[in-house]
């Protein structure tokens, strides 16, 4: 279930031409020929053995677009990496679901973002590495953890930021319309969807009353040294401070 739902997510959002497309997976070393075998299969069963005669696989949406991703393949060190797919065809601007295991990390397909159906896969040591792994990247407008492990759960909700989490399930975040949408940092802001949509573009203008009858005489001219420390107690909200000043107690 999990392979479907991570092919889904990536060539089935637009062959991947979608802001909260997985741009990359993160597994243990010892785990990667399994995973880039079940990625394979599912591929198969979803667009058949000749994905470009498949009606369920988008094209790439203009020719500069198939240019630059044509152009994230073109480093013989990344060339290297291909592990299925890989083949394009510019008059249709077909790009076949392809996938690359360990491709060098200061690589334009590890730096920018992809927004095609090319998917790196890093392998790591151990999957707790993938928390400073994320954490050394831009901020993403959605992540996706795969795992059993409350644990590892915990850690990704607490120490990495994204526009969304989704655990065990990627894109299906973006269609709860009780959840808020939007990116954070460099993936953009504000909320939408829902109530959060109504708040983020209405205004909450602030109305303040107040009676004639009490007065925080401090706050008026002529200024000395007893009014300014009445100030500075009262913009911290220390209210013990401005009871010792009144009363003479405290004089710095």
């Amino acid at each position: 279930m999990a392979m479907k739902r991570i092919v889904v997510g990536k060539y089935g959002t637009c062959a991947g031409q979608a802001c909260i497309a997985i741009d990359y997976i993160l597994v243990e070393k010892k785990n990667a020929a399994a995973l880039v075998e079940a990625l394979t299969f599912r591929i198969k069963s979803m667009f058949g053995d000749n994905p470009r005669a498949s009606n369920s696989l988008a094209r790439i949406v203009n020719r500069h677009h198939f240019l630059r991703l044509k152009n994230l393949l073109v480093d013989p060190k990344v060339q290297a990496c291909v592990v299925y797919g890989g083949s394009m065809d510019e008059n249709t601007l077909f790009v076949e679901p392809t996938i690359l295991l360990d491709p060098p990390h200061d690589a334009d397909i590890m730096t920018e973002e992809i927004f095609g159906p090319l998917l790196p896969i890093i392998t790591l040591n151990s999957i707790e590495e993938s928390i400073e792994f994320i954490n050394l990247k831009p901020k993403a407008p959605a992540a996706y953890i795969f795992t059993k492990n409350e644990s590892l759960m915990k850690r990704m909700i607490s120490e990495t930021s994204s526009g969304s989490l989704a655990i065990n399930d990627c894109i299906t975040q973006f269609a709860a319309d009780t959840l808020p949408f939007g990116g954070v940092g460099e993936s953009g802001f504000g909320r939408y969807h829902g109530k959060f949509s109504f708040h983020t573009f209405s205004h909450e203008k602030g109305i303040l009353r107040r009676s004639f009858l009490t007065e925080f005489w401090f706050r008026f001219p002529p200024w000395n040294n007893n009014k300014l420390l009445l100030l500075r107690a009262a913009y911290i909200f220390d209210y013990i401070a401005i009871v010792l000043i009144v009363l003479g107690l405290k004089k710095s």
